[in-house]
């Protein structure tokens, strides 16, 4: 049974369409040590590495699969995706792609950095595909595609900082829950603080924001803890930029009463038991980056020793829809919203980022 609180629509049914597919492939994740998909009619195989939070994180990792199976629909190419539970596991899955002949092997962020360029500085006939994360010089046998996330988080922090104010007048407060202390989580961070900022200055306002780091993108309990924390210190919005970590800090912000706000992807959709809570999300397009290289490789057009910068403007990041919130948000907040993405594409607005 459907809870109430959850609306049925199209465009929800539009997304579990899409979302149910990773159902047998999830499963098979979880009993085997990857997925696999062949076709003998074509020259190039790929290979999929998860990041540490496995291809149930219900975000990143999964919009990756989605990706690679989009590009496998559309093209005929054997692939196959591997679990990794370790940072030590992403070097052996990145190394089995290796092994055994496969000709793109697609990697995703941080932790999986060093041993991508090692792969592809002992293996330049290897096609290597690095997302979420950059070099300073990147091999000729490497794509690097990262996103502009600061562009979403910006106005996800502006959005926080109303709803703060709007349940709290005497102390409003937002905070993040966010992964380890990298430079792609701050760059989540720094600018949904400056958003919080520009809604200050806007509405000459005292919002306050506070925040911790996460020792792990993979911990559920190490999130709805550090969430709670927060809280009883009076947070009102839960920002949860922290993988499977986050999804944590979620549970906990519904739990609490409390609005939250999601990532990677609409977190609306994905993790609809903490559906009525999420004001919004902060996504990237992973999903279209990885099936768009897929496509671009196979027909002869791999773009190597090149950083592909995903943006606001090309809709590589983006705010979910306000969902459950739609009505309680003022429309003067929400042209807001607009104007302040508007003028981040145009050049007026400065997300924080880089410091």
């Amino acid at each position: 049974m459907i809870p109430a609180y959850l609306k049925i629509n199209r465009e929800r049914n539009l997304f579990r369409s899409l979302i149910l597919p990773f159902c047998s492939i999830i499963l098979l994740s979880l009993l085997f040590p990857s997925c696999v998909k062949t076709e003998d009619q074509t020259t190039l195989k790929v290979g999929l590495v998860a990041g540490t939070g496995g291809f149930d994180d219900r975000g990143f990792n999964q919009m990756a699969l989605f990706g690679l199976m989009s590009a496998g629909s559309m093209v005929p190419i054997p692939w196959e995706a591997r679990v990794s539970g370790t940072v030590a596991t992403i070097d052996s899955n990145i190394h089995y792609f290796v092994k055994n002949d496969f000709d793109l092997i697609i990697t995703l962020c941080y932790d999986a950095a060093q041993a991508t360029m090692d792969a592809a500085t002992a293996n330049p006939s290897k096609l290597f595909l690095m997302v979420d994360y950059s070099f300073i010089s990147v091999p000729g046998n490497m794509i690097c595609a990262v996103f502009s996330v600061d562009q979403a988080s910006f106005p996800c922090g502006f959005l926080a900082a109303y709803w703060a104010f709007h349940k709290d007048t005497l102390d409003p407060v937002v905070c993040y829950v966010g992964g380890p202390k990298i430079p792609e989580i701050d760059q989540f961070t720094v600018s949904y603080a400056k958003g919080v900022e520009y809604f200050n200055t806007k509405y000459h306002k005292s919002v306050r924001v506070t925040g911790v780091n996460a020792s792990s993108f993979s911990d559920t309990l190490q999130g709805a803890q550090l969430a709670d924390s927060l809280i009883l210190q009076g947070a009102e919005v839960v920002f949860a930029c922290a993988g499977k970590t986050g999804n944590g800090a979620l549970y906990k912000a519904k739990e609490r009463g409390r609005a939250a706000i999601g990532v990677d992807v609409d977190q609306y959709y994905s993790i609809p038991q903490v559906g009525s809570c999420l004001l919004t999300s902060c996504m990237k397009s992973i999903d279209r980056v990885i099936q768009s290289e897929i496509i671009n490789t196979f027909n002869g057009q791999f773009r190597g020793g090149n950083t592909f910068k995903w943006t606001l403007a090309m809709q590589g990041v983006g705010m979910a829809g306000y969902h459950d919130f739609k009505i309680a948000i003022p429309d003067s907040i929400k042209q807001a919203v607009t104007d302040i993405k508007t003028g981040i594409i145009n050049g007026l607005i400065q997300t924080g980022w880089p410091k």
